[in-house]
């Protein structure tokens, strides 16, 4: 039922009914109107989830605990426990405006987390409805990986990056998240870039979490971002994964 229906049908009830009832009346279309077009999660069974990811542009979150996800998951999902007392600020660094694609065991557990990315700005969420039971019954594959999610990565504080910053003219920081599968993704990017630009841009890369003092202080929103610094001053920045040529093209523009 779209506006126009809407018209006709005002002008063709309005002489059977009083002021106040055509009020009421309005309210309640226009809550059915706001109703109707509100985000909902769209729950999906493992072939359309397969096709969904075949797509491309998505990110692929696996809301299940780490022992769990240990012992196979999807390949490229990025590993958020649902469970983890951090779980609301780890899925907020996350793109919104991304196609997510969730899932869990079952889907009991993905379909609470994904109607929580629903109720905070995501657009477009997919669980999927039966878990990996629905997939690993269809004989879609599954990959296993270590259980360890430590960070490698230099903690710094306000002072030590504002030094950082300082010792060097041109910095590229790569923000990242171990959990992160689009910021695993893009490691053969940056650290492609860091030999290249050797000696022309410093390339840092900062775990997130690792490192919640600076990511605060500079509004760090999504992972994977990147901000490059020159002389200390933030001159560029960009949400999610960038190819290779574009981020080349963005560090020469400052050297």
């Amino acid at each position: 039922m779209n506006f126009l229906y809407f018209c006709s049908l005002y002008i063709k009830i309005y002489r059977f009914i009083n002021m106040k009832q055509f009020i009421i009346i309005s309210i309640l279309v226009l809550a059915f109107i706001v109703d109707s077009n509100a985000q909902t999660v769209q729950n999906v069974n493992a072939l359309n989830f397969k096709e969904l990811i075949a797509k491309g542009d998505y990110i692929l979150v696996d809301v299940r605990t780490p022992d769990e996800f240990s012992r196979g998951h999807i390949q490229g999902s990025t590993a958020i426990n649902v469970a983890d007392p951090g779980f609301p600020s780890k899925v907020n660094l996350l793109q919104k405006d991304k196609t997510i694609l969730i899932y869990c065991l079952t889907g009991s557990r993905s379909s609470y987390a994904a109607n929580y990315l629903i109720q905070n700005g995501f657009k477009k969420v997919y669980n999927l409805q039966n878990g990996l039971m629905d997939w690993s019954q269809q004989g879609f594959a599954l990959e296993q990986s270590s259980k360890t999610f430590a960070s490698a990565s230099t903690t710094y504080t306000e002072q030590s990056f504002n030094q950082l910053l300082k010792d060097n003219k041109l910095v590229l920081v790569d923000f990242h998240a171990v959990w992160c599968a689009p910021c695993k993704a893009m490691n053969p990017v940056i650290d492609k870039v860091s030999t290249n630009f050797k000696g022309k841009a410093q390339v840092v890369k900062i775990d997130v979490e690792a490192n919640k003092t600076i990511t605060t202080a500079w509004q760090v929103q999504s992972v994977p971002g990147f901000v490059i610094f020159k002389e200390g001053k933030k001159v560029w920045s960009h949400n999610g994964t960038i190819s290779y040529d574009d981020l080349v093209l963005a560090i020469t523009k400052f050297i």
